[in-house]
């Protein structure tokens, strides 16, 4: 008797071993790896302008993988979950700082906080300008 080299138990548990291993695989790769790249307290402390990494930029798959950067303004100074978020893409390459020198081309940064809203001022010559009404009075 020819024994059948499928049987239907070992193809479901190969099946079921392959679907977990690439399940586990996406959810590491796509978790978002939420880290503090800078700091930036309005004078008189109420309020905080924070640059923070995000989940991985999948964009330029499969030639490159990177982060996705946030800006938070809010009242919230660490770890933030309610205020305003803004995705914003930034651009130390054009300053002569990589990914890898965030922190430092973070610090070179402009901000300015004003009764109209907050301001970011990159080293590279671009701007980012959030008002007052987006995160002021708990949003």
């Amino acid at each position: 008797m020819a024994q059948r080299f499928f049987q239907p138990l070992k193809v479901a548990l190969l099946l079921a071993c392959f679907s977990t291993c690439l399940g586990l695989s996406l959810f590491a790769l796509t978790r978002e790896a939420r880290r503090e790249i800078a700091h930036y307290p309005s004078p008189d402390g109420s309020y905080h302008l924070l640059l923070m990494q995000g989940e991985r930029d999948w964009r330029g798959f499969p030639f490159s993988i990177g982060w996705r950067y946030f800006f938070y303004a809010g009242h919230e100074s660490h770890n933030p979950t309610y205020g305003h978020h803004l995705d914003f893409e930034l651009h130390p390459a054009m300053a002569g700082y990589f990914d890898d020198d965030l922190a430092a081309y973070a610090r070179r940064a402009a901000v300015t906080w004003s009764d109209a809203g907050v301001s970011f001022d990159e080293p590279s010559g671009h701007r980012l300008f959030i008002p007052k009404a987006a995160y002021a009075g708990g949003r």
